[in-house]
Formats: C-alpha cells, sequence, structure tokens
C-alpha cells in the first residue's frame, strides 16, 4: 500500500512539470527582454542601469492570476490583504537591508519597484507524508511577476517572472499559507543581494 502511494505522489509531481511556456498575465510593461533563467524562472537586468539608483519606490503589491492559476477564485480578501502587505514590507526590507533608500516620489535617480504575485498555492493534506514533501508534492508555493522601472521615464532595467514552491521538510505548512511566505522570504532575500552586488557591496 506504501509503494502505491509513493507512486501515485510521484505520478502527479511529473504530470506537472511539463516543459510549458510560463504563465503570463500583462502585468509587466515589457516581455520581450526576458531570457530563461531556469526550468520556473525568467530573468533580465540591465546591471549598469541599476547601477544609477540609489533610491526605490516600492508600489503597493498587486494580486494578478494567471487563467489556471490554482488560487483563482480561492482567495478571501483578507488573505489577498495578508499576502501582499506581508511581501511589500519584505521588499522594503530588501531595499533598506541592501543599503540603499525607499523614496515615494518620482525623481531622477529614482526607479520604481512593481510586483504582482499571480498565484498562491496552500500546502495541501498530503504533504504530511515525508514522501510526499520529498517529492515536492502538496507543499505549496507561489508565482509571481517583478520589474523595475525607471520612476520618471518607465524605461524598464529589470524584470522577472518566476514560479517556487515552498519548504520541503517533512510535516510543516500544512493546510496555510506559511509556504507561500517562505518563497517570498526567499525572493526578498535573493533580491537585497543582487541590489548589493550590483552596487559593489
Amino acid at each position: 500500500m506504501k509503494r502505491v502511494i509513493v507512486f501515485s505522489i510521484l505520478l502527479t509531481v511529473l504530470c506537472g512539470c511539463g516543459s510549458k511556456e510560463m504563465a503570463k498575465t500583462g502585468f509587466l510593461s515589457d516581455y520581450s527582454k526576458l531570457q530563461k533563467d531556469s526550468d520556473s524562472s525568467l530573468r533580465y537586468v540591465n546591471e549598469n542601469a541599476v547601477k544609477r539608483y540609489s533610491s526605490f519606490i516600492v508600489d503597493p503589491v498587486k494580486v494578478r492570476l494567471y487563467s489556471g492559476a490554482k488560487s483563482k477564485g480561492k482567495l478571501t480578501e483578507q488573505q489577498i490583504t495578508n499576502l501582499t502587505s506581508y511581501m511589500h514590507s519584505k521588499i522594503i526590507e530588501a531595499v533598506q537591508g541592501a543599503g540603499k533608500k525607499v523614496a515615494y516620489r518620482p525623481a531622477e535617480g529614482v526607479a520604481r519597484i512593481r510586483v504582482a504575485l499571480t498565484d498562491m498555492e496552500k500546502s495541501g493534506a498530503v504533504s504530511i507524508l515525508p514522501q510526499a514533501s520529498l517529492l515536492g508534492a502538496g507543499i505549496g508555493g507561489a508565482s509571481m511577476e517583478a520589474e523595475i522601472v525607471d520612476s520618471m521615464t518607465g524605461e524598464q532595467i529589470g524584470a522577472v517572472v518566476e514560479s517556487a514552491k515552498g519548504s520541503r521538510m517533512p510535516f510543516t505548512n500544512m493546510g496555510d499559507w506559511t509556504a507561500a511566505k517562505n518563497v517570498i522570504d526567499g525572493w526578498a532575500k535573493r533580491f537585497q543581494n543582487r541590489l548589493a552586488e550590483a552596487h559593489g557591496q
């Protein structure tokens, strides 16, 4: 019986891991410069342009669910508010952690950060099985689109479309949005590191 359960989980995971093109919502101002960064992300960055900015406006995080998003019709207004507010606060922390300033008005040397959550997935009850967690089944996660644009001209200087799973530790993230928040934490930390690296810190 145990082997049957593991085999069924494996089939579920494999069937959901095709090579189809990543979904896009139209949130970004430009998708044409994006290039494959991994099987779950597309990325573009103008390294030289990023160095010109020392301050960043952090727009409120939006929710733009793509067609076929697993969370479509399943999120309450309170859940949306909680997740978007959480991500907004993490982006601000990342900007400040990289030694940059948070700005509130467009100006020379100020860039704007725009982010949209495009799907959020709860951890399923199946994640209580250690085998399921190791295979990535039922562990939840999140998807997003984000870009950095010049606050005055709107020129895109960086963009990303990415999807990620939550923690793979057994018996964690069961039945709530902890997995999505874990993914957001990872995104914010990587953004902080890349922003600091772009400025030679």
